[in-house]
């Protein structure tokens, strides 16, 4: 009876295929209709996605043991509520957490906030702290803001070129200190409105000389490698800026400046080592072994509860630990609704200040990391691409896409290891971009191969 039953339904072999292929739609419209069902295509839509691959694999490798640990004071809405701010966040208030982080050992500050626009006014209480910052005191970056102005086409899609860094409040009060200097926080806005990458610098010309800003990263890269360490030895970093002023902003007509050796990486946008998000969970279990101690790399802290406002002062919280900020970059930023610095990123949305820590983090790595050559990069795209071809043709498509979607996490991985995450990143694109050429060449020819014998049914499915 079993051999019978079984030799009827393989003599039936059209019946089961359309009720397989009935019950797999029926599963898969369930699927597509419940919020289990939505994850599964969330993921598997993201397997090859690079921005996916790219932040998996970051988060996956973690940080190195040199990681410059960061914690944040976060200007958020529950702060502006406590501090009564209803418009420019109070810069007293901004004064005050600089006075906290700098008190108890913070290797650098970073404020985060728009010194050069015209409202509010210069404020008399960070005024005179400024004045009054001493020379041991740690270094505190301020955010030169950059006017942009495009050019050569009419139609508006023409090249931004940097037009003038509009003059601070407080230039005055921190001209001629070592300790305290300007950067900026521009992002490469890619054109899907997601910021993949940071400017290292930006120079701002005028006639045949100029000022090139360095970006925190930059500046915390060199702190890292100045010999030996310390805020006043930037010499490296000084002779990079210089050199980079001399190519944008100097006279053509002249001999190319001599080149200087310090960063390895010297490209002005660097694609950002994203390690963290906006999850206030998930920072914690991010740690790094730092000068041998097992270290959380971002804490992130409410400004509220560090500075309150009381009869229109500002006052610091009594007993406050110095772990938080002992040997950390502190930076100062918001994440309040309506302080339009929100960007999307491969990790999500976040706000501008936790990009800043993302790259600030891995500073050393970000500007330390040799670029593979034109060879290295050729031999890996080459190699990786014929991989996921062998997959793709000789192995089912789902195995095909997990094991290719393996490769290029662990790809990105390694690669980004050896010669940063600019060429790990673009090794992996490319691959994946001939990939999917290769598919779409591949179907072409097979169709075409059917046509003289099927017709057009060649376009159906065997």
């Amino acid at each position: 009876m079993r051999l019978r039953m079984s030799h009827w339904f393989a003599g039936k072999k059209p019946v089961r295929n359309k009720m397989i292929t009935a019950a797999v739609i029926l599963l898969t419209v369930s699927f597509m209709l419940l919020p289990f069902g939505g994850k599964i295509i969330d993921v598997h839509d993201g397997l090859l996605k690079s921005d996916r691959l790219t932040a998996m694999s970051q988060i996956i490798s973690g940080v190195p043991d040199n990681a410059v640990p960061v914690t944040l004071l976060d200007v958020d809405d529950t702060t502006r509520l406590a501090w009564r701010a209803e418009t420019a966040t109070p810069h007293p208030a901004l004064a005050e957490l600089i006075s906290i982080a700098a008190a108890r050992g913070a290797r650098a500050i970073l404020l985060d906030f728009d010194l050069t626009v015209e409202w509010p006014p210069a404020d008399e209480v960070l005024s005179k702290f400024l004045n009054n910052y001493k020379p041991e005191d740690p270094l505190l970056m301020l955010v030169r803001t950059i006017s942009f102005v495009r050019a050569g086409k009419a139609d508006g899609t023409g090249t931004m070129l940097a037009l003038k860094a509009p003059a601070s409040r407080y230039d005055g009060e921190t001209r001629g200190k070592p300790n305290i200097t300007w950067v900026t926080t521009l992002n490469d806005i890619s054109s899907d409105r997601t910021v993949r990458r940071i400017r290292l610098w930006q120079s701002v010309c005028d006639s045949n000389t100029g000022t090139a800003y360095p970006s925190a990263a930059l500046l915390m890269a060199a702190l890292l490698t100045a010999d030996p360490p310390g805020k006043a030895k930037l010499e490296k970093l000084q002779k990079f800026l210089a050199l980079k002023v001399e190519m944008e902003c100097g006279n053509p007509g002249h001999d190319m400046p001599i080149p200087v050796a310090w960063p390895a990486f010297q490209q002005q946008a660097a694609v950002v080592p994203f390690v963290f998000n906006d999850n206030p969970k998930s920072p914690a279990m991010l740690r790094a072994d730092v000068g041998g101690k097992d270290t959380i790399i971002l804490r992130r802290i409410s400004a509220r509860l560090l500075v309150s406002r009381d009869n229109g002062t500002f006052k610091a919280a009594p007993d406050i630990d110095h772990d938080p900020f002992a040997g950390r970059v502190v930076i100062i930023g918001a994440s309040y609704t309506g302080s339009h610095d929100i960007h999307e990123t491969p990790l999500g949305t976040m706000p501008g200040s936790l990009i800043l820590a993302n790259s600030i983090v891995q500073a050393d790595a970000l500007t330390g990391t040799i670029p593979a050559r034109p060879l290295a990069r050729a031999f890996w795209t080459v190699a990786l691409f014929l991989i996921f071809a062998v997959f793709a043709r000789y192995l089912a498509g789902i195995v095909a896409v997990i094991l290719i979607s393996a490769l290029s996490l662990l790809s990105i991985i390694v690669l980004s290891r050896y010669y940063g995450v600019e060429s790990g990143l673009d090794i992996i694109i490319t691959a994946l971009t001939g990939f999917a050429l290769f598919k779409l060449i591949d179907g072409l020819a097979q169709i075409a191969a059917n046509l003289p014998k099927s017709g057009w049914r060649a376009i159906l499915k065997s």
